[in-house]
């Protein structure tokens, strides 16, 4: 008896169904919303609550990915359909955001290996992602070396700004900017993702290294020789 009571106490609250049912899908939390989502068939108003919660982030990481508008949106559409056909697998205590991130970065490379495979004929330029860049020393590096901080800049020299990444994130292999965008945009770890890749963790922080420096590079280029990031 006393084993079945500490059960009880250690167990996750269940959510109020009452409350849930007061209140408005807008306000739930992204569990409840995910709950919703998982049955069959989905409700589409909490689906719309978290497509409005998270299209933003989403759409910023694809736009980082393909450097394009219109293949961002058609990245970032791509991502929620296969979220729905995979509902089923999505847990109500996870991390909603990662999740589609995630997927949406797995596309991104599927996209790249096709487009490999079809070479000249491709839709886009992709360089070889049989060449990665050599491991460094390992020393950690920050963007803020690399971009300066946009709340510190006139609207102007914002639009100047975005429009150098973009470039500067189009010259960067497909494997150098993928490894950028995973460490300091969706968050995860040299370890992590040198696991996808079945390299060292020594190895992607080489290569985050080198990304970063050619980021630099692009970016000193492109304001005339002058390298900005230095200067603010």
């Amino acid at each position: 008896m006393q084993r079945e009571s500490r059960t009880t106490d250690n167990a996750s609250p269940l959510p109020d169904r009452s409350a849930q049912r007061e209140a408005k899908p807008s306000t739930w939390p992204d569990a409840w919303l995910v709950n919703a989502v998982r049955r069959e068939p989905p409700d589409e108003e909490a689906l719309s609550v978290l497509v409005d919660r998270y299209w933003k982030p989403v759409y910023a990481c694809c736009r980082l990915l393909t450097v394009d508008d219109d293949r961002a949106r058609d990245l970032a559409q791509e991502s929620w359909l296969r979220l729905l056909r995979a509902r089923h697998s999505l847990k109500p205590d996870g991390h909603f955001k990662a999740y589609v991130v995630t997927i949406a970065t797995n596309l991104w490379r599927d996209m790249n290996r096709t487009a490999m495979r079809a070479g000249p004929t491709a839709d886009s330029r992709m360089a070889s992602l049989e060449s990665p860049a050599e491991a460094d020393d390992g020393e950690s590096m920050s963007l803020i070396d690399v971009v300066a901080d946009p709340h510190t800049l006139s609207p102007d020299d914002q639009l100047l700004l975005e429009m150098d990444l973009d470039k500067a994130l189009a010259r960067l292999q497909p494997p150098l900017r993928d490894v950028l965008i995973c460490r300091f945009i969706s968050g995860e770890s040299a370890a992590e993702i040198g696991h996808r890749y079945g390299r060292t963790e020594q190895t992607i922080t080489g290569w985050i290294r080198d990304a970063v420096r050619q980021m630099k590079m692009f970016l000193g280029e492109a304001r005339g020789g002058v390298d900005h990031t230095e200067d603010r």
